[in-house]
């Protein structure tokens, strides 16, 4: 106990003289936020004024520099290339910056409600994310109150050892969950099959046979494969080795997307792979990189020849001012540029705002309320062509409330970001990593859908919380005070 007593009180004059340091370390970093949201008005302006006089070429490159700028500052910051603020600017305004090309004939002159509207994400999004955090650690500097760190309860906790509550290992924890995801998504993409009679990659002349491949609730767990290459990474950590288990795991994650002829899926899961690697600090060897990259190029080319989509068909879709441009660099402009010029059309066009409604649509479909309340759900898509379906991250928020449910949105959805990274820096459970990872995701591809209000999302969310859940039950260290 004199010991215990002892250790505190050198603990508290530690405190004392740290206090006045990390004052100031807050106080700088205090300054170089403000000259960051400084920085970021002052680009975003210049960006506008000169699309506005015709100069969108300068106008990209000014979010080509701010989106850069802004990801280098918060990876610098946080010390780590998977950075939610980081990502976000990139997905946005690197995004927006491509739009602001505006190539194509479907493109029409941007309305301010356009332009405040992703200014304003991305500042109420800094300003919750970064604003939280601090406020996090003025309520958690040294005070009479927490500098004691050796309480009652730690006094009499046995640390000889880890007591499990259960019998199984982390490492084993997480082969269970991997080997359940892949029998779920076979289980039903087998079902889905037998139902419909076809299977997507063998199917010709179908260029929407993915689209028609769903079973009305059961498609969620199909596409659980896309959670299991995202833990393979952490799975490594626990065992600090590769094995056969992991192989063929990935195998069998990168398979289905192929035979559901889903470049999405695809992508999504070596995204997530490498977003999972990166976060745990692994680095990949330069051969196995490149032996990634070819194999994605490849899958995707095959993928797009298998969707039946031709090169005359695309451009037919994409009516280029030049249509000389190569596919390989029109097909990814437009899928970035055309959701801003689908957001624009709303701003410009839009009747009857949907009232939370449509943010709310997958939590409505998941409980299942909506087979039992009538909801008004229906609500008109405004798109500048029928065939270019997706919508950016912010287009449902717009819809529901205007430039105030943007706002909302992204303020909330900063603070939230904020007490993921903060849950993810002190668990020693990898799925609030992998909730992490998914967020990571999502934000560099932000202008791809409305990930937030997109019920696949959220579903993948709820099985993420569930095994994190049931890895505290059956994994985590019996005295563990920590909790997601």
């Amino acid at each position: 106990m004199e010991i215990v007593k002892e250790a505190e009180r050198i603990v508290e004059n530690l405190q004392k003289t740290k206090a006045p340091a990390l004052n100031g370390k807050q106080n700088n970093s205090k300054k170089t936020l403000f000259f960051d949201l400084c920085l970021y008005t002052i680009l975003y302006g210049m960006a506008y004024l000169l699309k506005e006089k015709g100069y969108a070429v300068l106008s990209f490159f000014c979010f080509l520099f701010l989106s850069l700028y802004l990801f280098l500052r918060e990876r610098e910051r946080e010390g780590s290339s998977v950075t939610l603020p980081g990502l976000f600017a990139l997905g946005l305004l690197f995004g927006e910056g491509v739009a602001t090309l505006q190539l194509s004939k479907l493109s029409s002159p941007w309305t301010i409600y356009t332009w405040l509207s992703f200014y304003l994400s991305y500042l109420l999004f800094y300003l919750g994310y970064h604003g939280r955090r601090y406020f996090s650690e003025l309520k958690a500097s040294p005070s009479p109150e927490n500098t004691k760190i050796f309480s009652e309860e730690a006094k009499t906790l046995d640390v000889s050892g880890k007591k499990y509550r259960w019998s199984f290992t982390e490492g084993q924890f997480l082969k269970l969950c991997i080997l359940g995801l892949l029998l779920i998504s076979y289980f039903s993409f087998t079902v889905e099959a037998l139902a419909l009679g076809y299977i997507p990659l063998f199917t010709e002349h179908t260029p929407h046979a993915y689209s028609y491949f769903h079973l009305k609730g059961l498609h969620y767990f199909t596409t659980l494969f896309v959670l299991v290459p995202m833990l393979l990474p952490f799975l490594y950590q626990k065992e600090g080795r590769l094995n056969l288990f992991s192989g063929i795991s990935l195998f069998l994650a990168l398979l289905l997307p192929i035979l559901l002829v889903s470049r999405f899926q695809l992508l999504f899961s070596l995204f997530l792979f490498v977003f999972s690697t990166l976060y745990q600090g692994l680095r990949i060897r330069k051969r196995y990189l490149l032996l990634l990259f070819l194999f994605l190029i490849s899958a995707y080319v095959f993928l797009t020849i298998e969707r039946a989509h031709s090169v005359s068909y695309l451009m037919g879709i994409f009516e280029m001012k030049n249509d000389k441009l190569p596919i390989f660099l029109v097909q990814p402009y437009m899928y970035v540029a055309n959701n801003y010029e689908n957001f624009n059309l709303l701003t410009k066009n839009i009747e009857e705002h949907s009232h939370g409604f449509r943010m709310a649509y997958p939590f409505l479909t998941l409980s299942g309320a909506k087979f039992f309340f009538d909801f008004p759900l229906a609500y008109p898509i405004y798109l500048t062509k029928e065939e270019l379906s997706t919508l950016g991250i912010l287009y449902d928020a717009y819809y529901d409330f205007g430039l105030f449910g943007v706002m909302l949105f992204s303020l909330i959805l900063g603070m939230l970001s904020s007490r993921i990274k903060e849950l993810s820096r002190k668990e020693k459970n990898p799925f609030g990593g992998a909730l992490y990872i998914q967020f990571a995701f999502y934000f560099l591809f932000s202008f791809f859908t409305t990930w937030f209000s997109n019920a696949s999302s959220i579903f993948y969310f709820a099985v993420t919380l569930v095994l994190a859940v049931l890895w505290k039950g059956f994994v985590h260290e019996k005295n563990s005070a920590v909790s997601l």
